[in-house]
């Protein structure tokens, strides 16, 4: 069976800097607390009090791009049958989230790509990732009209509004013999939208853009040439990561977590109109808007840690030069945990295997195929 499931976005820019949080804020909700990274601040969580019903487990997300399996989870309820209860922190930017979780203030992330934690990882930071979230993001490559595309080998020689940190389409180039970083010039813009009006004004010839930006791709009068999974199959988009350290200590809290995330999942599957309006009304945005990239075919959500696509996306940072000097000094493996996936998986084939055997078979089997550990 292939399954084609979809996802919130997030751009896989690289982080350059780390960035001081943001002012902290709190607000409640019915089943999570939703509070802000603070740059002194410190958040309530992590450890458990002696008597405490439900571990905790303190979660930053971006205010974009939210999370919708953990608003599925906590609408149905599924976090509280699992006994966890999840702390929503919002941070501004990529480099407030990993800057949090360094500081020990928040426990994971889920949804700040691959690359992000790989560069961490490179340069000594003793991260782990222990599954996945976004498989593939509807992440487009886009043009002005009229311009031919036969391939990725189309971009050699161009001008690029984005940058080499996406391995989805440097790592296909440096597989046909070109040097990326040599055979193209970048125009690294922070902003989706600038990198879309580089493209209009002609400074540039393509842009890669993340998901959710159809509707100003179509206003500036610009096109879709190709997705970045039509270059790289399967690529690896986001994973959910914390330091080794807390994976270490909470076995248990991570695996309730995934095993609540693997039941919405279930359900996003087989009920999209209700994730659609879930999320419309998690990021306070048009169900229309939403519709736009959770029905976009190349929008793929999977919590497998998929070890293939992370050792493959770790192999064309070190190429393209991406990671730090002692990286070669760094086994991969070692940063990678898909134990605790496999768990949760397997208490939910057990359970809830009547639910939906064709969606429990299908991750089993995936499970098997990009996990050689």
């Amino acid at each position: 069976m292939k399954k084609k499931i979809l996802c919130m976005i997030l751009s896989v820019m690289v982080v350059t800097s780390m960035a001081a949080g943001c002012a902290k804020k709190e607000a409640e909700n019915t089943a999570a607390t939703e509070t802000t990274a603070g740059e002194s601040g410190e958040v309530a969580g992590g450890e458990e009090e002696e008597g405490s019903e439900s571990m905790t487990v303190r979660m930053g997300i971006s205010q974009v791009s939210g999370q919708v399996l953990q608003a599925i989870a906590e609408d149905k309820g599924f976090l509280e049958e699992a006994g966890v209860n999840v702390e929503l922190v919002t941070c501004d930017t990529a480099q407030d989230a990993f800057t949090s979780l360094a500081a020990g203030k928040i426990d994971i992330v889920s949804t700040y790509g691959t690359n992000r934690p790989i560069q961490y990882i490179g340069e000594g930071e003793d991260l782990t990732i222990f599954a996945g979230y976004m498989l593939t993001g509807a992440m487009p490559i886009v043009a002005n009209p009229g311009t031919e595309w036969n391939g990725v080998e189309d971009l050699i020689g161009k001008t690029i509004a984005g940058n080499t940190t996406y391995y989805a389409v440097c790592g296909p180039l440096l597989d046909l013999g070109y040097d990326p970083n040599e055979e193209i010039k970048w125009v690294d813009l922070d902003q989706h939208v600038d990198r879309l009006e580089a493209v209009r004004s002609g400074e540039a010839d393509y842009a890669i853009v993340g998901t959710g930006q159809a509707e100003t791709i179509a206003d500036m009068g610009l096109e879709v040439v190709c997705y970045l999974s039509d270059v790289l199959p399967d690529y690896s988009c986001c994973r959910v990561v914390c330091n080794t350290e807390w994976l270490d200590s909470n076995p248990d809290a991570a695996k309730a977590l995934l095993k609540s995330w693997m039941r919405a999942l279930q359900v996003y599957e087989s009920d999209k109109d209700y994730a659609i309006s879930l999320t419309a009304e998690q990021l306070e945005v048009s169900e229309d808007h939403v519709s736009a990239y959770m029905t976009e075919p190349h929008y793929v959500i999977n919590l497998d840690p998929d070890y293939k696509a992370v050792e493959r996306a770790w192999g064309y940072m070190g190429e393209l030069g991406l990671l730090g000097k002692d990286a070669s000094n760094v086994d991969i493996k070692d940063h990678f945990n898909a134990e605790i996936y496999k768990a949760a998986l397997d208490e939910c084939v057990e359970e809830y295997y009547d639910e939906d055997p064709d969606f429990y078979d299908y991750y089993q089997k995936f499970y098997e195929e990009n996990n050689p550990l």
